[in-house]
């Protein structure tokens, strides 16, 4: 996970949950939900969000 993934994930949880996340808990609640994702849907590539639109 690249670190502006971190900061973004971070600021999704603050906003939803209203608890502001270390970058030690934030990596660690991310890949236990990217985790859950491959275990129902499979191994799935996930797009690269940091790319802009125009090099994808």
């Amino acid at each position: 996970m690249t670190k502006r993934s971190l900061q973004k994930f971070k600021r999704l949880y603050k906003k939803y949950f209203g608890e502001k996340l270390t970058d030690e808990e934030a990596r660690r609640k991310a890949d236990y939900l990217v985790n859950i994702y491959r275990a129902v849907y499979g191994s799935v590539e996930f797009p690269d969000s940091d790319k802009k639109v125009d090099e994808m």
